[in-house]
Protein backbone atom coordinates (compact mmCIF):
# COMPACT_ATOMS: atom_id res chain seq x y z
CA UNK A 1 0.00 0.00 0.00
CA UNK A 2 2.81 2.14 1.21
CA UNK A 3 4.51 2.03 -2.50
CA UNK A 4 1.62 2.79 -4.28
CA UNK A 5 0.77 6.07 -2.43
CA UNK A 6 4.80 6.94 -3.03
CA UNK A 7 3.67 6.64 -6.64
CA UNK A 8 0.69 8.69 -7.04
CA UNK A 9 0.06 10.99 -3.67
CA UNK A 10 3.29 12.06 -1.80
CA UNK A 11 1.99 14.70 0.33
CA UNK A 12 3.00 17.27 2.85
CA UNK A 13 4.22 16.82 6.46
CA UNK A 14 7.19 18.29 8.73
CA UNK A 15 9.98 15.88 9.57
CA UNK A 16 11.77 16.34 12.87
CA UNK A 17 14.70 14.00 14.13
CA UNK A 18 16.03 14.12 17.86
CA UNK A 19 17.11 11.75 20.66
CA UNK A 20 14.62 10.55 23.30
CA UNK A 21 14.48 12.71 26.31
CA UNK A 22 12.89 11.68 29.30
CA UNK A 23 8.90 11.78 29.36
CA UNK A 24 7.81 14.02 31.95
CA UNK A 25 4.39 15.88 32.74
CA UNK A 26 0.64 15.19 33.24
CA UNK A 27 -0.96 12.07 30.93
CA UNK A 28 -2.48 12.96 27.84
CA UNK A 29 -6.02 12.09 26.73
CA UNK A 30 -5.81 8.47 24.80
CA UNK A 31 -7.31 7.84 21.48
CA UNK A 32 -10.32 5.97 21.71
CA UNK A 33 -10.73 2.48 19.73
CA UNK A 34 -13.15 3.80 17.14
CA UNK A 35 -10.60 6.49 16.39
CA UNK A 36 -7.52 4.06 16.23
CA UNK A 37 -9.59 1.94 13.74
CA UNK A 38 -9.94 4.87 11.44
CA UNK A 39 -6.44 5.78 11.76
CA UNK A 40 -5.45 1.90 10.71
CA UNK A 41 -7.79 1.47 7.83
CA UNK A 42 -5.97 0.22 5.20
CA UNK A 43 -5.60 3.36 2.42
CA UNK A 44 -6.65 2.44 -1.30
CA UNK A 45 -6.37 5.68 -4.18
CA UNK A 46 -8.87 6.14 -6.74
CA UNK A 47 -9.30 8.60 -9.41
CA UNK A 48 -12.94 8.09 -9.40
CA UNK A 49 -13.23 9.11 -5.76
CA UNK A 50 -14.48 13.08 -5.47
CA UNK A 51 -12.37 15.07 -3.50
CA UNK A 52 -14.27 17.69 -0.87
CA UNK A 53 -15.83 20.57 -1.44
CA UNK A 54 -14.16 23.44 -1.36
CA UNK A 55 -16.12 25.22 0.77
CA UNK A 56 -15.49 22.50 3.39
CA UNK A 57 -12.19 23.34 3.98
CA UNK A 58 -10.61 25.31 7.09
CA UNK A 59 -7.89 26.35 9.15
CA UNK A 60 -9.67 25.10 12.41
CA UNK A 61 -9.50 21.83 13.97
CA UNK A 62 -11.62 19.35 13.42
CA UNK A 63 -12.15 18.71 17.36
CA UNK A 64 -13.98 20.86 19.47
CA UNK A 65 -12.03 22.72 22.55
CA UNK A 66 -10.96 20.74 25.19
CA UNK A 67 -11.11 17.39 22.85
CA UNK A 68 -7.62 16.51 21.26
CA UNK A 69 -6.72 15.65 17.72
CA UNK A 70 -5.57 12.81 17.46
CA UNK A 71 -3.05 12.06 14.71
CA UNK A 72 -1.70 9.01 13.78
CA UNK A 73 1.94 8.57 12.57
CA UNK A 74 4.34 6.53 10.94
CA UNK A 75 7.85 6.40 9.49
CA UNK A 76 8.92 4.02 5.98
CA UNK A 77 13.09 4.27 5.54
CA UNK A 78 13.08 3.89 1.91
CA UNK A 79 16.95 3.77 2.46
CA UNK A 80 19.73 4.86 4.90
CA UNK A 81 22.62 5.90 2.94
CA UNK A 82 25.31 7.39 5.19
CA UNK A 83 25.99 7.87 8.85
CA UNK A 84 29.09 10.48 9.55
CA UNK A 85 30.92 9.53 12.61
CA UNK A 86 32.57 12.68 12.87
CA UNK A 87 29.58 15.04 11.79
CA UNK A 88 27.26 12.27 13.86
CA UNK A 89 25.01 12.89 11.65
CA UNK A 90 22.57 10.08 9.29
CA UNK A 91 21.33 10.42 6.17
CA UNK A 92 17.96 8.75 5.58
CA UNK A 93 15.74 8.91 2.57
CA UNK A 94 11.99 8.43 4.35
CA UNK A 95 8.36 8.59 4.15
CA UNK A 96 6.31 10.10 6.83
CA UNK A 97 3.00 9.71 6.83
CA UNK A 98 0.43 11.31 9.19
CA UNK A 99 -3.55 10.74 9.06
CA UNK A 100 -6.27 12.79 11.62
CA UNK A 101 -9.56 12.37 11.33
CA UNK A 102 -12.26 14.96 10.12
CA UNK A 103 -15.59 14.46 9.88
CA UNK A 104 -16.59 17.80 7.93
CA UNK A 105 -14.52 16.21 4.64
CA UNK A 106 -16.28 13.22 4.97
CA UNK A 107 -18.46 11.91 2.06
CA UNK A 108 -20.01 8.37 1.98
CA UNK A 109 -19.92 8.27 -1.92
CA UNK A 110 -16.24 7.87 -2.12
CA UNK A 111 -17.35 4.18 -0.24
CA UNK A 112 -13.95 2.28 0.38
CA UNK A 113 -11.95 4.25 -1.76
CA UNK A 114 -9.71 7.52 -0.97
CA UNK A 115 -9.97 10.29 -2.55
CA UNK A 116 -6.38 12.06 -3.83
CA UNK A 117 -6.77 15.79 -3.94
CA UNK A 118 -4.41 18.95 -4.29
CA UNK A 119 -3.37 20.54 -1.09
CA UNK A 120 -5.38 24.11 -0.53
CA UNK A 121 -2.34 25.81 1.24
CA UNK A 122 -3.60 27.96 4.17
CA UNK A 123 -6.88 26.66 3.74
CA UNK A 124 -7.12 23.34 4.88
CA UNK A 125 -6.35 22.20 8.80
CA UNK A 126 -3.15 20.03 9.00
CA UNK A 127 -1.12 19.18 11.83
CA UNK A 128 1.85 21.34 11.97
CA UNK A 129 4.83 19.64 13.63
CA UNK A 130 8.38 20.66 14.38
CA UNK A 131 11.60 19.05 13.46
CA UNK A 132 14.79 18.65 15.37
CA UNK A 133 18.22 18.68 14.94
CA UNK A 134 17.74 18.53 11.18
CA UNK A 135 20.53 19.60 9.28
CA UNK A 136 19.16 19.45 6.10
CA UNK A 137 16.60 17.93 3.84
CA UNK A 138 15.23 17.31 0.13
CA UNK A 139 11.43 17.22 -0.58
CA UNK A 140 9.88 15.11 -4.05
CA UNK A 141 6.75 15.49 -5.89
CA UNK A 142 4.30 17.94 -4.97
CA UNK A 143 1.48 18.23 -1.98
CA UNK A 144 -1.22 16.09 -1.99
CA UNK A 145 -3.13 14.67 0.09
CA UNK A 146 -5.93 11.46 0.59
CA UNK A 147 -9.44 11.50 2.22
CA UNK A 148 -11.47 8.68 2.33
CA UNK A 149 -15.84 8.73 3.23
CA UNK A 150 -15.05 9.00 7.05
CA UNK A 151 -13.19 11.89 6.59
CA UNK A 152 -9.55 10.44 7.43
CA UNK A 153 -7.47 12.27 6.05
CA UNK A 154 -3.48 10.86 4.80
CA UNK A 155 -0.61 13.05 3.70
CA UNK A 156 2.93 11.71 2.92
CA UNK A 157 5.83 13.16 2.09
CA UNK A 158 9.30 11.84 0.85
CA UNK A 159 12.09 12.83 2.49
CA UNK A 160 15.79 12.93 1.80
CA UNK A 161 17.06 14.92 5.06
CA UNK A 162 20.42 15.08 7.55
CA UNK A 163 19.84 14.25 10.79
CA UNK A 164 22.37 14.69 13.19
CA UNK A 165 22.40 12.50 16.11
CA UNK A 166 24.56 12.85 19.56
CA UNK A 167 26.24 9.18 20.24
CA UNK A 168 28.20 7.49 22.80
CA UNK A 169 31.09 5.89 21.43
CA UNK A 170 32.65 4.61 24.33
CA UNK A 171 32.11 0.91 23.28
CA UNK A 172 33.59 1.67 19.84
CA UNK A 173 33.88 -0.44 17.66
CA UNK A 174 31.14 -2.66 19.30
CA UNK A 175 28.98 0.46 19.89
CA UNK A 176 25.02 -0.38 19.08
CA UNK A 177 23.09 3.25 19.10
CA UNK A 178 19.45 3.77 18.94
CA UNK A 179 18.81 6.34 16.78
CA UNK A 180 15.76 8.09 17.27
CA UNK A 181 14.04 11.18 15.17
CA UNK A 182 10.87 12.81 17.32
CA UNK A 183 8.15 14.77 16.45
CA UNK A 184 6.93 17.69 18.00
CA UNK A 185 3.42 19.96 17.50
CA UNK A 186 4.61 23.32 16.80
CA UNK A 187 1.28 25.27 17.24
CA UNK A 188 -0.88 23.01 19.26
CA UNK A 189 -1.15 23.52 22.77
CA UNK A 190 -0.53 20.72 25.38
CA UNK A 191 -3.93 19.34 25.41
CA UNK A 192 -4.86 20.18 21.78
CA UNK A 193 -3.20 17.53 19.92
CA UNK A 194 -2.31 13.58 20.87
CA UNK A 195 -0.08 11.31 18.72
CA UNK A 196 -1.13 7.50 18.01
CA UNK A 197 2.04 5.23 16.16
CA UNK A 198 1.09 3.99 13.28
CA UNK A 199 3.38 0.90 13.21
CA UNK A 200 1.06 -1.23 9.85
CA UNK A 201 2.75 2.29 8.14
CA UNK A 202 6.46 2.02 9.50
CA UNK A 203 8.65 -0.62 8.26
CA UNK A 204 12.62 -0.02 6.27
CA UNK A 205 13.21 -1.04 2.73
CA UNK A 206 14.94 -4.48 2.05
CA UNK A 207 18.41 -3.57 0.54
CA UNK A 208 19.99 -0.47 2.32
CA UNK A 209 23.22 1.35 1.15
CA UNK A 210 24.63 2.18 4.33
CA UNK A 211 27.77 -0.09 4.37
CA UNK A 212 29.79 -0.95 7.96
CA UNK A 213 26.46 -0.77 10.09
CA UNK A 214 23.21 -3.46 10.55
CA UNK A 215 20.11 -1.56 10.74
CA UNK A 216 17.83 -3.67 13.09
CA UNK A 217 13.75 -2.69 11.83
CA UNK A 218 12.11 0.45 13.27
CA UNK A 219 9.73 0.79 16.14
CA UNK A 220 7.47 3.80 16.69
CA UNK A 221 5.80 4.67 19.87
CA UNK A 222 3.75 8.06 20.84
CA UNK A 223 3.85 10.10 24.15
CA UNK A 224 5.00 12.83 25.96
CA UNK A 225 7.35 15.39 26.91
CA UNK A 226 8.26 18.79 28.39
CA UNK A 227 10.16 20.52 25.84
CA UNK A 228 13.27 22.81 26.56
CA UNK A 229 11.77 26.54 27.16
CA UNK A 230 7.91 25.81 26.70
CA UNK A 231 5.45 25.18 29.64
CA UNK A 232 3.52 22.48 29.79
CA UNK A 233 2.93 18.80 28.28
CA UNK A 234 3.22 18.14 24.39
CA UNK A 235 2.60 14.82 22.66
CA UNK A 236 5.58 13.91 20.79
CA UNK A 237 6.41 10.41 18.86
CA UNK A 238 9.21 8.53 18.53
CA UNK A 239 10.39 6.78 15.56
CA UNK A 240 13.82 4.26 16.44
CA UNK A 241 16.50 3.01 14.41
CA UNK A 242 18.33 0.40 16.01
CA UNK A 243 22.39 0.65 14.61
CA UNK A 244 24.88 -2.18 15.67
CA UNK A 245 28.29 -1.12 14.05
CA UNK A 246 30.16 -4.61 11.88
CA UNK A 247 32.85 -4.14 14.03
CA UNK A 248 35.06 -7.14 11.79
CA UNK A 249 36.26 -4.00 9.22
CA UNK A 250 38.17 -2.77 11.82
CA UNK A 251 39.20 -5.85 13.71
CA UNK A 252 40.34 -6.94 10.05
CA UNK A 253 41.89 -4.11 8.42
CA UNK A 254 42.90 -1.99 12.08
CA UNK A 255 43.70 -4.68 14.91
CA UNK A 256 45.33 -6.77 13.47
CA UNK A 257 47.97 -4.94 11.29
CA UNK A 258 48.60 -2.92 14.35
CA UNK A 259 48.59 -6.29 16.56
CA UNK A 260 51.57 -7.04 13.76
CA UNK A 261 53.25 -3.80 14.63
CA UNK A 262 53.33 -4.80 18.17
CA UNK A 263 54.59 -8.35 17.83
CA UNK A 264 57.69 -6.71 15.85
CA UNK A 265 58.72 -4.98 18.61
CA UNK A 266 58.54 -8.01 20.86
CA UNK A 267 61.63 -9.07 18.72
CA UNK A 268 64.06 -7.15 20.69
CA UNK A 269 63.95 -9.87 23.38
CA UNK A 270 65.16 -12.20 21.03
CA UNK A 271 68.25 -10.34 19.68
CA UNK A 272 71.37 -10.98 21.43
CA UNK A 273 72.70 -8.16 23.78
CA UNK A 274 76.07 -8.36 21.23
CA UNK A 275 73.55 -7.15 18.66
CA UNK A 276 72.67 -3.72 20.07
CA UNK A 277 72.30 -1.56 17.07
CA UNK A 278 69.94 -4.29 15.72
CA UNK A 279 67.74 -4.03 18.70
CA UNK A 280 67.31 -0.22 18.84
CA UNK A 281 66.90 0.03 14.71
CA UNK A 282 63.92 -2.44 15.32
CA UNK A 283 62.58 -1.12 18.52
CA UNK A 284 62.59 2.96 16.84
CA UNK A 285 61.44 1.08 13.55
CA UNK A 286 58.38 -0.38 15.63
CA UNK A 287 57.82 3.22 17.40
CA UNK A 288 57.51 5.31 14.21
CA UNK A 289 55.21 3.07 12.37
CA UNK A 290 52.78 3.06 15.33
CA UNK A 291 53.02 6.44 15.65
CA UNK A 292 52.55 7.09 11.89
CA UNK A 293 50.08 4.19 11.69
CA UNK A 294 48.07 5.73 14.45
CA UNK A 295 47.95 9.11 12.70
CA UNK A 296 46.52 7.49 9.96
CA UNK A 297 43.76 6.21 11.40
CA UNK A 298 42.68 9.36 12.93
CA UNK A 299 40.71 9.86 9.73
CA UNK A 300 38.53 6.68 10.53
CA UNK A 301 38.01 6.95 13.99
CA UNK A 302 35.40 8.91 16.03
CA UNK A 303 36.66 12.64 16.85
CA UNK A 304 35.43 12.60 20.12
CA UNK A 305 36.81 13.74 23.41
CA UNK A 306 37.09 10.92 25.12
CA UNK A 307 38.42 7.34 24.92
CA UNK A 308 37.00 4.21 22.94
CA UNK A 309 37.52 0.77 23.48
CA UNK A 310 39.67 0.93 20.29
CA UNK A 311 41.80 4.15 21.58
CA UNK A 312 42.48 2.11 24.79
CA UNK A 313 43.75 -0.63 22.46
CA UNK A 314 45.95 1.29 20.84
CA UNK A 315 47.47 3.37 23.75
CA UNK A 316 48.08 -0.21 25.06
CA UNK A 317 49.57 -0.70 22.10
CA UNK A 318 52.06 2.05 21.85
CA UNK A 319 52.91 1.63 25.66
CA UNK A 320 54.26 -1.58 24.79
CA UNK A 321 56.13 -1.01 21.17
CA UNK A 322 57.68 2.00 24.01
CA UNK A 323 58.59 -0.63 26.46
CA UNK A 324 60.53 -2.68 23.35
CA UNK A 325 62.46 0.20 22.56
CA UNK A 326 63.24 0.97 25.91
CA UNK A 327 64.82 -2.38 26.32
CA UNK A 328 66.96 -1.86 23.30
CA UNK A 329 68.29 1.44 24.95
CA UNK A 330 69.18 0.11 28.02
CA UNK A 331 70.66 -2.69 26.55
CA UNK A 332 73.09 -0.45 24.68
CA UNK A 333 73.90 1.06 27.99
CA UNK A 334 74.20 -1.91 30.68
CA UNK A 335 75.47 -5.08 28.43
CA UNK A 336 78.70 -3.88 28.34
CA UNK A 337 79.43 -2.96 32.13
CA UNK A 338 79.10 -5.15 35.64
CA UNK A 339 75.17 -4.62 34.73
CA UNK A 340 74.92 -6.93 32.08
CA UNK A 341 73.37 -9.80 33.82
CA UNK A 342 70.40 -7.53 34.14
CA UNK A 343 70.03 -7.85 30.34
CA UNK A 344 69.68 -11.53 30.61
CA UNK A 345 66.98 -11.31 33.07
CA UNK A 346 64.70 -8.79 30.98
CA UNK A 347 65.14 -10.75 28.00
CA UNK A 348 63.90 -13.76 30.31
CA UNK A 349 61.17 -12.49 31.73
CA UNK A 350 60.15 -10.15 28.50
CA UNK A 351 60.10 -13.06 26.28
CA UNK A 352 57.44 -14.30 28.40
CA UNK A 353 55.44 -11.04 29.53
CA UNK A 354 55.04 -9.66 26.48
CA UNK A 355 52.66 -11.65 24.95
CA UNK A 356 50.54 -11.74 28.25
CA UNK A 357 50.73 -8.23 28.43
CA UNK A 358 49.22 -7.68 24.62
CA UNK A 359 46.25 -9.94 25.42
CA UNK A 360 45.77 -8.47 29.07
CA UNK A 361 46.08 -5.02 26.67
CA UNK A 362 43.11 -6.50 24.38
CA UNK A 363 41.07 -7.65 27.16
CA UNK A 364 41.00 -4.56 29.31
CA UNK A 365 39.80 -2.85 26.03
CA UNK A 366 37.34 -4.51 24.40
CA UNK A 367 36.13 -6.39 27.23
CA UNK A 368 36.54 -4.99 31.07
Amino acid sequence: MLRALSGRAVLTIVSGFVLITDMRGAALAQPSADVKQHLERAVAPSSDAACPDPSLYTTSRPDPPGTPTVVGLGAFFQDVTAFNDADQTLDVDVYLIARWRDPRLAAPSRGTSSAECPVPTGRLWMPQLEPERLRSRQTFYPDRFLVDAHGTVTLVRRLFAKVAYPLDFRDFPFDRHDWTMTLWPVLAGPREMVFHPLSSLTGIGERLSLQGWRVAAPRVQAGEGVRVGRSGTFARFDAILGLERDWSYYAWKLGLPLTLIVLMAYGVYYIPATAVPQQIGLGTTAMLTTIAYMLTLGSTLPKISYLTRADKFFVGCAVLVFIGLAKAVATLALAQGPKAHYIQYADRWGRALYPLALLANAALAFFA
